[in-house]
């Protein structure tokens, strides 16, 4: 009896728990909708305010790739072994290269050794995957001419990276080479992770959703290059890499470089950061970012940043000095959160601020703001030497620590002077950013603006100006008309 009587509460209790269960269900599917509704309608203030800057890309895991049929060499047990040759040179317009005859010269490079690429043999359209050191040179064009375009090119498919780099290789060097990806999608051109890269004297052009180089990790260094980038990422994206840029040019419709630099000394160096703009200027010239795990410093010297919203935005902890640059054609020049900034002998012509300081301890001297200029938070503790702000609103109000207005007919017009900044036809920025400019135009000094002296009163009191002479008076009317002007033109 007491068994059954146990059977019959159990039972109940499972009715009754079932019951909760399915009364719980059904409010919670009756509430679902509403819920889903109010998340679809609600506005994500925080992204608003906040918006994500660091773009979410990595690339694709490695595959590597082996060689082909082009080259025909056995191990004793009938594997495929690459050759390891010191040099191989390619035609891709040769029909018996078969249908990737780069990767398959690269399987068959020894390490260190050096891939030719024929600027006569057509375009190369393939993806190179590389998992050891090898140098890609781009041939020269003929001095006599010949068939051909004369310039190496590379192309990928669509949707496909240029070049990979496998990671951990180190030494990957790229040579008088054109690569161009002009449907990029949803890859980068140029990947590299934990590797060594080097473009030199190289043209880089890309359209996608993505950058035009990615380096995580490892090194990136850039000689003599251009890379033309249309693209909502940034152009060259370093995360936690040693960069080293001098002498090219970054052309960007939206991002210029996004630099996380690794420990060390990363280096911008005569480098020409510009957007096409003015009608549409691009956003962020050099974004500069710190990592909690330990970040380098970033030296951007000689070089020339125009037609952006912000020329430099420097991230918290972020430790970054600007010397001998001119910004150009921005809204705000320098914008540092928190971060660890040096400005000397820099020009930079700004419409909103020249340079901003949220926080840290700020060295800002030797500088010339054309149209704004500096300005710190409140609890900001600057170090300051002189600087001059050339100020189209006149000089009638107070200027903050170190600063001195100039008024605008003094500035140095050679700032503003764009010429040499179109590089069609040549690799590379040779244009100077401020240094030979500041040895012609000197070091600000410490003097305030002194308005002219208002015009000498009159001893024996105010004197009326002089009167021109009346018109010859005649029979009561101007037989001739009026005299001429002196020096008019006589029609």
């Amino acid at each position: 009896m007491i068994a059954h009587a146990l059977r019959r509460l159990a039972g109940l209790g499972a009715a009754v728990a079932g019951a909760v269960l399915s009364l719980s269900v059904a409010g919670q599917a009756q509430a679902m909708p509403d819920a889903k509704v109010d998340q679809q309608i609600r506005p994500n203030f925080g992204i608003l305010l906040a918006p994500p800057l660091r773009h979410p890309y990595r690339p694709a895991a490695w595959k590597p790739r082996r060689g082909g049929p082009g080259y025909d060499y056995y191990g004793p047990r009938g594997q495929r072994r690459p050759l390891y040759l010191d040099s191989i040179t390619v035609d891709c317009g040769d029909a018996r290269s078969g249908g990737a005859p780069l990767a398959d010269a690269i399987y068959n490079l020894a390490d260190n050794g050096v891939l030719y690429i024929r600027s006569r043999g057509g375009v190369c359209r393939e993806t190179l995957e590389i998992d050891h050191p090898v140098i890609i040179a781009g041939e020269g064009a003929p001095a006599f001419g010949g068939a051909g375009s004369g310039v190496a090119k590379l192309s990928p498919p669509d949707g496909m990276p240029c070049i990979r780099i496998a990671p951990g290789v180190k030494g990957v060097e790229i040579r008088d080479l054109v690569i161009e990806a002009g449907q990029g999608g949803r890859s980068a051109c140029i990947e590299a992770q934990d590797a060594d890269v080097a473009l030199i004297r190289s043209s880089l052009r890309y359209q996608g959703d993505a950058s035009a180089v990615f380096v995580q990790g490892g090194s990136l260094i850039v000689r003599n290059s251009i890379i033309d980038a249309r693209t909502n990422d940034a152009a060259v994206v370093a995360d936690g890499a040693l960069v080293d840029i001098q002498q090219s040019r970054v052309t960007a419709d939206v991002r210029g470089l996004d630099i996380t630099p690794a420990p060390g000394q990363s280096r911008l160096v005569q480098v020409g950061v510009i957007a096409p703009g003015p009608g549409l200027p691009g956003s962020t010239a050099v974004t500069v970012r710190d990592q909690r795990s330990g970040a380098g410093s970033l030296l951007i010297a000689n070089s020339v940043i125009k037609n952006w919203i912000t020329g430099v935005y420097v991230d918290r902890g972020a430790q970054v000095e600007l010397v001998h640059n001119r910004i150009l054609k921005v809204r705000r020049g320098v914008l540092s959160d928190y971060g660890q900034v040096r400005v000397r002998q820099n020009a930079i012509a700004a419409d909103d601020y020249g340079a901003y300081f949220a926080g840290g301890r700020p060295e800002v001297a030797y500088n010339r703001f054309i149209g704004a200029g500096m300005d710190y938070e409140r609890g900001v503790d600057p170090v300051t030497e002189p600087n001059y702000v050339y100020s189209p609103q006149g000089c009638g109000y107070r200027m903050p620590p170190g600063s001195y207005c100039r008024p605008m007919s003094e500035m140095p017009k050679a700032i503003m002077d764009e010429s040499g900044f179109d590089s069609s036809g040549r690799y590379g920025w040779e244009v100077d950013g401020y240094e030979r400019g500041y040895q012609r135009d000197g070091a600000p000094q410490p003097r305030s603006y002194v308005p002219p002296p208002p015009p000498r009163r009159p001893i024996f009191g105010h004197r009326p100006p002089p009167q021109p002479p009346a018109y010859p008076q005649g029979s009561g009317s101007y037989s001739g008309g009026p005299p001429p002007m002196v020096g008019a033109p006589n029609y």
